[in-house]
Order: structure tokens, then C-alpha cells, then sequence
């Protein structure tokens, strides 16, 4: 069992609240509705893939949250590049709810054999990414401020990146689409905060997700872990907990921020890494 899911303190802080976690059944998604529902929110868990996101949620629904009571999910269908599915998924959850008090925008695709540099990236790659990754965030915004409103206020939590701060030799589109996140977040927080709606964003680095394990090399992995000053990778966890505290009334006073996860990947300068071995205490 995770940790996360143990911690004891602030047992209520999400009680009575209706949380929405897109791409909420594997990796960053599935930690972050796992511990919302621990905290007492009950969590939509929405996914392409219906079966997993179903699954993700009978598993919160066994379990006890953090005050000794059942969990509350549901799983549910949403499709990043099906534009249409935001707008009735989420009138569907104001129909069951009449409110939704939590969105966590944490949808991102890369397909790095595509997203490359900038001569080698065709055109049509280039806007499948950009506006499914914008997309995955202004739509789903747009279509939840209005209840928002209406209630008296709410959180919005997007999910960018590191790559939104620092430039690579490939994955252009990522990136800028990330970029782009970040410069919504701040939009969406200025244009809302007197509503009450706060609109934060975190910036994860490395997180050892099944998908990233999967997909890079031991050779690349050892490299990575060379220079980085926190030693590891970031777990789903190390996430989670970032969301769930900008979500909160915790962080009732911080909105527009954009709050890097990396591990300190963000600081670090190129001489870190020419120096890092030869720091002796």
C-alpha cells in the first residue's frame, strides 16, 4: 500500500468535496486520485481506458480513507483527442454532483519516435500534440469555471513539466505545449482569482512511472540518476502530494504558481555537474 495513503494527518481535508482526475488511473493520475480519496474527496477517475479507470476506482472504493470511512470513486471515460468527451463528461459529473470542487489536469502525451527536432518533426505530428496537450487543459477549464463560479470557488491543478523550463534536443512540440500550460495556468489564475478559483500548476521532473520505466534504457536511467542532485527518481507520490496540497485550503493563498517537482533538476547549472564529485564533507 502506498504511503501516502497511511498518512494520518489532515484525515478530512477533502471531505465533501468532488474531485475530477483526467488520465486519473495510471502513474501521476492514479496517486493523485488515490490520495484525494484518501483525504475524503470523491474522485472521478477519467481514462481512455474505461476497464483500468473502473478498476482504479473499486480499488479506492475497498479501501479506508484517512478518517476510518469508505473511499468514493468512479470510473469513467474521456478521450484526450475527442474534444466533444470533456464537455459531456464533465456535464455528466455536474448532473450526478451539481458541483465539482477539484479538477486535476494531468493529461500529456509525447511520441518521441515523432516529437523530435525541429527539421524532423512533421507538421501534422507537430499539431496532433501541441492542441491535444493544450487541449487536455483549456477545455476542460473552460468547461468547469462557469460551476465554478457559481459555487464560490474551486481548485484547478495542471500537470507540465520540466521540459516547459528547459530546452532538449528533441520533443519540440512537448515541450512548447508544456510551455504553453504554464502560461494558461497563470491566465486562468488572474482572470478567476477574485471568484474564488485558484489555477496552480506542478512541473514534474524524472518520475518512475510504469510507462517511463518501460520505455528508457538502464543505460539512460544511470546517466540520468549521475546528475541529478536528489539522488532517484520522483515516485507518482512525490506528485501526488504536491497536487494535493494545491489543491487544498492549505494552499488557499497561493494561486498562478508553476512549482517544479525535479529533485532539483531546475537549480542545477552546467558546473553542478562538473563539481558535484568533488564537494567532501
Amino acid at each position: 500500500m502506498s504511503s501516502v495513503i497511511n498518512n494520518n494527518q489532515n484525515q478530512n481535508e477533502f471531505d465533501n468535496k468532488i474531485a475530477l482526475v483526467l488520465a486519473g488511473a495510471q502513474g501521476i493520475g492514479r496517486a493523485c486520485s488515490l490520495l484525494l480519496a484518501a483525504k475524503g474527496a470523491k474522485v472521478y477517475v477519467a481514462d481512455w481506458d474505461l476497464d483500468l479507470a473502473s478498476a482504479t476506482a473499486r480499488e479506492i472504493n475497498t479501501r479506508s480513507r484517512n478518517d476510518g470511512e469508505s473511499g468514493r470513486a468512479v470510473g469513467v471515460f474521456f478521450n484526450a483527442f475527442e474534444n466533444d468527451t470533456y464537455a459531456s463528461l464533465i456535464d455528466s459529473i455536474l448532473e450526478q454532483e451539481g458541483r465539482i470542487d477539484v479538477l486535476i489536469n494531468n493529461f500529456g502525451g509525447v511520441d518521441l519516435r515523432q516529437d523530435r527536432d525541429l527539421a524532423h518533426t512533421e507538421v501534422t505530428s507537430w499539431e496532433k500534440n501541441i492542441l491535444a496537450n493544450i487541449n487536455s487543459v483549456f477545455i476542460p477549464s473552460k468547461a468547469v469555471i462557469p460551476t465554478m463560479v457559481k459555487q464560490g470557488g474551486g481548485a484547478i491543478v495542471n500537470i507540465s513539466s520540466l521540459s516547459s523550463l528547459s530546452a532538449e534536443m528533441s520533443s519540440i512540440a512537448y515541450g512548447t505545449s508544456k510551455n504553453a500550460i504554464n502560461h494558461m495556468t497563470r491566465q486562468i489564475a488572474i482572470q478567476y482569482a477574485s471568484f474564488g478559483i485558484r489555477c496552480n500548476a506542478v512541473l514534474p521532473g524524472m518520475i518512475a512511472t510504469d510507462a517511463v520505466k518501460k520505455n528508457l534504457t538502464t543505460e539512460y536511467i544511470d546517466h540520468f540518476l549521475a546528475t541529478q542532485p536528489i539522488k532517484r527518481m520522483g515516485e507518482p507520490d512525490d506528485i501526488a502530494n504536491a497536487v494535493s496540497f494545491l489543491a487544498s485550503d492549505k494552499a488557499s493563498f497561493i494561486t498562478g504558481v508553476c512549482l517544479p517537482v525535479t529533485g532539483g533538476m531546475d537549480i542545477a547549472t552546467s558546473r553542478y555537474y562538473f563539481d558535484a564529485d568533488k564537494v567532501q564533507f
